[in-house]
C-alpha cells in the first residue's frame, strides 16, 4: 500500500491581480470561482537551448509566435532547477518523479523517495479524490516520464512487462495515449493482434513472458480501445475511459512518420485533443500529463532538423491545451521541460573569409568570423527524415549516404565526409572522436557523426549526447500560474499544481 503524502490544504484566494501579468495573451480576465483542472506539458529534453531554437525558427522564418512564446508574454514565467537527490544532472525518471511528487529523488528511480519507499504521485492523489486522470505521450506509456506518475520501481530500466503491470494494476489512470503495445499483449503474439490499427512499420512481437492481455483486461473495465487516428476521434466523442496505443514501441519521429506515410498515427496534438474531450466530461475535474518525448531523443542523436520538428510538434499540442483553457478558465496549464539534452547551439565559425558587403553608407562590412544567416533555420526545417532513418537506408554505403543526405536534407556532403560519418571500430560500433564518453548509445553516436559532417552547412554544434544541467524555462496560464514566477527547484511545480487542484475542492 502506497504511503499517502500528507500535505496541508492551502486555500487559494483567486483575485483580479492576475490581470496585471504583462503581455497581450493573458486570458486571465475571467477568473473562476474555483479551480479544477491541471494540464502539465513536459517537453522531454526541452531545455533553454531547445526553447531558443523553436522561438527563433517561428519568429525569423514563419514570422509568428510559438504557442509557448505567447505564454511568455503572460509574465507567469520562471526557471526551474532540475536537481535530483545528490547530483547536478538529472535523468527523465527522476525529473518526472519530482514533478509528480514534489520530492527530490535518485536518478533512474520511479516514484520512490531516496530511501526506496513509494511516494504518492499527483495522479494517484487526483484519482483518490475523484478527479479524472490522463497520460499522453509519443513514447511508450511505460517510458520514464509517463511511468513516473503512476509507477513505483527502483529502476526505469526494469522490464517493460514489470513497468506496464505496475502502471495498470491500481486503475489510477483513465486515459492512456501513446505507444508500448508490445507489453500489453500475450507472449507470442503481435501487437497488431490486439491493436489492429497499428501499421506494419510500427508493429512488433510481444515482450511479455505470460498470457496476460491487458487490452482485454482494460476493455472489461470499461476502456474504449483504439489504435488509429480515426477510431481515436470516434471514441473520444463518447468514451469515459480510453486506451489508445499506436505502436509496439514508441511512436516515430514526426518527419519519419511522414516519410513512411503513417497518416493513421495521430499527432501529439490530436492525442491531446482526444484526451481533453474524454477528461472534460468529469464533473470533478482532472489532471493530465502530455509529454513530447521525442525532443529528447533527437537531441541525444545530435540531429537538429529532427529536433526542430519535434519542438514544433510539441508546441502544437500546447496550443490545444491553451485552446481548451480559453474556454475553461478553471484550468491551469503548465509548460516545462524535465532537463536539457545535447548542449545544442548555433555558433560562428572559421570557414574562410566572410562575405564582403558594401553598406549604403559606403562602409565596407566584412566580419572576422562567419556567422550563421537566418536561412540556416530554414535548412533545418527542410529536413524531411531523421539522421537515424537516413543512416538505416544508406546501410553503410558512402555513395548512398551522399545521395540520401542530399534528398532528405538538401545538403551536399563529400565522399570523404561520408566515409568519416560511417567510420566504425573493430566491433562495428561508431564513436565520436571528441567527448566520446559523453556519447553512450551507438545509434546516437552514428547520428552524431553524421551531424558533425553536416555542421559546416548548418553551423550547429553539440557538447554531448547526454543530458545537461541547464535551467529549464517554465510557463503557466490560469489559476495559480503566478506562483510559477521566479527561480525554484522543479519540485515547486508539483506544489503549484497540487494547491491549484485542492483549491477547487
Amino acid at each position: 500500500m502506497i504511503a499517502r503524502a500528507s500535505i496541508k490544504i492551502i486555500p487559494l484566494l483567486l483575485s483580479i491581480m492576475l490581470l496585471v501579468a504583462c503581455g497581450p495573451a493573458q486570458n486571465t480576465e475571467q477568473l473562476p470561482a474555483e479551480t479544477r483542472n491541471v494540464i502539465l506539458f513536459i517537453g522531454d529534453g526541452f531545455g533553454a537551448a531547445q526553447t531558443s531554437l523553436g522561438v527563433q525558427y517561428a519568429r525569423l522564418i514563419e514570422k509568428r509566435e510559438l504557442n509557448i512564446e505567447s505564454l511568455m508574454h503572460d509574465g507567469n514565467t520562471g526557471y526551474s532547477l532540475p536537481l535530483p537527490f545528490d547530483s547536478i544532472v538529472i535523468d527523465s525518471a527522476a525529473a518526472a518523479t519530482q514533478l509528480a511528487t514534489g520530492q527530490a529523488v535518485r536518478n533512474e528511480t520511479l516514484g520512490l523517495n531516496p530511501d526506496g519507499y513509494p511516494i504518492e504521485t499527483i495522479v494517484e492523489w487526483a484519482h483518490e479524490h475523484g478527479l479524472g486522470t490522463g497520460l499522453v505521450t509519443n513514447m511508450r506509456i511505460t517510458h520514464a516520464t509517463p511511468a513516473a506518475f503512476a509507477v513505483h520501481q527502483g529502476s526505469r530500466y526494469n522490464s517493460e512487462q514489470t513497468l506496464m503491470d505496475d502502471l495498470l494494476q491500481d486503475g489510477d489512470v483513465d486515459v492512456f495515449l501513446g505507444g508500448g503495445a508490445r507489453a500489453l499483449v500475450p507472449a507470442g503474439t503481435l501487437a497488431s493482434a490486439a491493436f489492429p490499427g497499428i501499421p506494419k512499420e510500427l508493429d512488433g512481437e510481444s515482450i511479455r513472458d505470460d498470457e496476460i492481455n491487458w487490452a482485454d483486461e482494460l476493455a472489461g473495465q470499461g476502456f474504449a480501445i483504439v489504435s488509429d487516428s480515426t477510431s481515436l476521434r470516434q471514441a473520444a466523442s463518447s468514451a469515459t475511459k480510453l486506451l489508445g496505443i499506436f505502436s509496439a514501441d514508441s511512436l516515430p519521429y514526426v518527419i519519419d512518420g511522414r516519410q513512411m506515410s503513417l497518416s493513421t498515427v495521430p499527432t501529439l496534438a490530436e492525442m491531446t485533443s482526444a484526451a481533453l474531450d474524454v477528461l472534460s466530461r468529469r464533473d470533478e475535474g482532472f489532471f493530465m500529463l502530455v509529454e513530447g518525448g521525442r525532443i529528447d531523443y533527437a537531441a541525444h542523436a545530435n540531429d537538429p532538423g529532427t529536433l526542430l520538428h519535434e519542438i514544433l510538434d510539441f508546441d502544437a499540442a500546447v496550443g490545444k491545451g491553451l485552446e481548451f483553457q480559453r474556454s475553461h478558465p478553471d484550468t491551469l496549464v503548465v509548460v516545462t521541460g524535465d532537463h536539457g539534452t545535447g548542449g545544442f547551439s548555433f555558433t560562428d565559425a572559421d570557414f574562410g573569409p566572410a562575405t564582403e558587403l558594401l553598406l549604403d553608407s559606403g562602409i565596407v562590412y566584412q566580419p572576422g568570423c562567419c556567422y550563421p544567416p537566418n536561412d540556416r533555420l530554414n535548412i533545418l526545417f527542410q529536413q524531411n527524415a531523421s539522421y537515424s532513418y537516413i543512416l538505416q537506408q544508406a546501410d553503410m554505403d558512402p555513395d548512398k549516404l551522399v545521395e540520401l543526405v542530399l534528398v532528405h536534407t538538401g545538403l551536399e556532403m563529400t565522399m570523404d565526409e561520408a566515409r568519416e560519418a560511417l567510420v566504425r571500430d573493430e566491433q562495428g560500433l561508431p564513436g565520436t572522436k571528441d567527448f566520446r564518453r559523453y556519447h553512450t548509445d551507438p545509434d546516437d553516436s552514428a547520428s552524431a557523426l553524421l551531424g558533425l559532417a553536416l555542421a559546416r552547412h548548418n553551423y550547429v554544434v553539440w557538447s554531448t549526447g547526454e543530458h545537461t544541467s541547464d535551467l529549464v524555462p517554465t510557463y503557466g496560464r490560469g489559476p495559480g500560474a503566478e506562483k510559477l514566477r521566479g527561480i525554484y527547484t522543479n519540485t515547486h511545480i508539483y506544489s503549484v499544481m497540487r494547491e491549484t487542484l485542492e483549491a477547487g475542492r
